[in-house]
């Protein structure tokens, strides 16, 4: 008998809404929401509702928001610098443009020949004539099939060049069309469950120390235990479906399928009856019954599916390269042969519904096709209905990538990241949890932020993410009316010996510096900071990343009670590493890309000091951390 697969699309944002105090407050600040509702958001939920497949979508509510926000009539910071005149661009604007609106998979670009030349030459672009057709090319190219059925879509794509202003603010404002277009398709869908809020790591929110269940090496710095959080987290997300979509869920996909057993009664508690995770779950998990992902399970007073993990992502990650109809046929053997060896006849298949469609060239719109039309698709949903084929004693503490949570948790640069949350949300705790400060802890705590923080992935707009996740903490501190302070109570990184002899044996601590400033040099320059206060002075050790960009910048340590400051990185690096300050007992040290600074001082009597990083090309200052005021280091 012919298996059937059962589909989760899981269509996810982070929170992009920039809190920071202006007239562009609550405005995204990055593009991804509006433009991804003009590909894939629209096109998936087209092709359901033309098959009439059971097909699961499921959605992050921070998604949810921002397309309502668009549908309103909201912009975005890049929406409005396409919208200025390409004439009318200051040289910082278009410098921005060159930049960065080449964007998305070059499959986007393979049917343009100007967007083909224009990306090519990105970095030297100068007329206005090529500055304002790469503005369109940069929103146009996201147009997926469902898009360029309205006419005036198909003629600009088919001019190709020459574009007018004037056709660039229509499409603009098309796009915002596009989006309620989005919500108003979802809300016909025939199956939705949701993510928590803001797409947080749940089981890191209820405990951090959960992360070493499945890496037991990860050290013990991070002290975030708050089960209140991700009980609301997932109450709001169920609400604000119910809001947008007019119905509350009962599946969960919790972010990047992250679970851990304490998370089952808080799912539980909040509404659901079922969630879904992957099989590296499952197979490190305690059970009752054979290993197999051909059925549901019995957890916690819940229903689980198990994704299949390589037949999942040869959607997302190989059949981009293939022709549909053979990719069908490959992926439903594949399914044939999990349930022959199994038992059972449904496969879940679980995996990105928006990013895969960038590589595809017809936007994924004919694999779909083929494999809706095949008669042998139905969703996790549905499949969480049926008969169980087992019961989970001990549910395993992990994610869809390796089985745990590393990714977010396992680098010095995200766990520093951690640390400034937990700082902010236990200053919240203290301040009798002001509900303003909320929104922007939420946000904060949502997992892209640590996604892009560590050595793993990488993006040209890793800057903006940083700055992002530093605007929503400086936002809770700014409503607390506080300075965020470098007193974390935890145990530093390990540093190299000549850089941990500078403490004279006292216990290292972890300075909130790592994930970077609101600007992006901070973000490129500094990997992490610690701090030791010795009893004849403070010591102080900075982790280094390479440079990148233009120029080659010096980064200084800058102190609040005298006008000195210190060069402790620079073109030579350890090199050429000097102080502007005439006493013998300062000292630096280098050593493996750490930077050592011993600041001498009476630590008993004096027991704070004021510091602030900054980064410097020639006489300017292109970064600052913090950006506003002074880290203060209590001891």
């Amino acid at each position: 008998m012919a298996a059937s697969v059962a589909l989760l699309l899981h269509m996810h944002q982070p929170d992009y809404r920039d809190p920071t105090p202006g007239p562009r407050q609550g405005e995204p600040a990055l593009p991804w929401v509006r433009l991804h509702a003009c590909r894939g958001y629209l096109d998936v939920a087209d092709r359901i509702l033309a098959h009439g497949v059971d097909v699961t979508v499921n959605v992050a509510p921070s998604l949810l928001e921002q397309l309502a926000w668009y549908a309103a009539g909201g912009t975005d910071a890049w929406a409005r610098l396409a919208a200025i005149p390409a004439e009318d661009l200051t040289s910082a604007q278009a410098d921005f443009v060159r930049s960065r609106f080449v964007c998305g998979h070059p499959a986007m670009r393979s049917g343009s020949p100007r967007y083909q030349a224009l990306a090519a030459r990105a970095p030297v672009l100068d007329s206005s004539a090529d500055l304002r057709d790469l503005q369109v090319w940069s929103n146009l190219a996201w147009m997926g099939p469902t898009a360029r059925r309205h006419p005036t879509v198909a003629d600009l794509i088919d001019q190709d060049q020459g574009f007018a202003h004037e056709q660039l603010l229509w499409l603009l404002h098309h796009q915002r069309a596009l989006c309620a277009e989005v919500l108003a398709l979802w809300r016909r869908l025939p199956s939705v469950s949701c993510s928590p809020h803001t797409h947080p790591i749940l089981p890191l929110l209820i405990d951090f120390s959960s992360v070493r269940r499945a890496l037991p090496l990860v050290p013990d710095e991070v002290d975030f235990r708050h089960p209140e959080d991700a009980l609301r987290q997932l109450c709001e997300g169920r609400a604000l479906v119910k809001e947008h979509l007019g119905r509350e869920p009962q599946g969960l996909w919790p972010s990047e399928g992250s679970v851990s057993p304490e998370l089952l009664p808080l799912a539980v508690a909040a509404g659901f009856r079922w969630l879904a995770t992957d099989e590296a779950v499952l197979e490190r998990s305690d059970r009752q019954g054979p290993l197999r992902i051909t059925g549901s399970w019995e957890t916690g007073g819940l229903r689980a599916v198990f994704r299949a993990r390589e037949l999942s992502d040869r959607i997302g990650f190989h059949y981009a390269r293939w022709v549909p109809g053979p990719a069908v046929a490959d992926l439903l053997a594949g399914a044939d042969e999990i349930a022959a060896a199994q038992g059972g006849d449904t496969v879940p298949l679980i995996l990105d519904g928006e990013n895969p469609w960038e590589s595809y060239p017809d936007a994924g719109v004919g694999f779909l096709d083929a494999l809706f039309s095949s008669g042998r698709v139905t969703g996790v949903e549905a499949m969480a209905q049926t008969p169980v084929v087992g019961r989970i004693d001990r549910l395993h503490s992990g994610s869809w990538i390796g089985g745990d949570f590393g990714i977010w948790a396992g680098d010095v640069e995200d766990r520093a990241a951690w640390q400034r949350l937990a700082a902010a949300r236990s200053a919240w705790e203290q301040a009798g949890r002001p509900e303003e400060a909320w929104p922007h802890l939420a946000a904060a705590e949502g997992s892209d932020w640590f996604w892009w923080f560590g050595p793993e992935f990488e993006t040209p707009v890793a800057d903006l993410f940083a700055a992002l996740f530093t605007a929503h903490l400086d936002a809770v501190w700014r409503i607390l009316g506080t300075e965020a302070e470098a007193t974390l109570g935890v145990v530093g990184p390990v540093l190299p010996p000549t850089i941990d002899a500078l403490s004279s044996g006292a216990p290292w601590h972890t300075l909130a510096i790592a994930a970077g400033g609101s600007q992006a040099r901070a973000g490129a320059v500094l990997a992490f900071g610690a701090w030791a206060a010795a009893p004849d002075g403070l010591a102080l050790g900075l982790g280094l990343r390479e440079s990148t960009g233009r120029g080659e910048p010096e980064v200084w340590l800058c102190f609040a009670h005298s006008s000195a400051a210190v060069r402790v990185a620079g073109p030579q690096r350890a090199q050429s590493l000097e102080s502007e300050w005439g006493f013998d007992d300062f000292r630096l040290r280098s050593e493996q890309g750490v930077v050592g600074v011993f600041y001498p001082m009476d630590t008993r009597s004096q027991t704070s000091v004021e510091v602030a990083l900054e980064v410097r090309l020639g006489e300017q200052v292109v970064a600052r951390q913090p950006e506003r005021g002074w880290l203060r280091i209590v001891w």
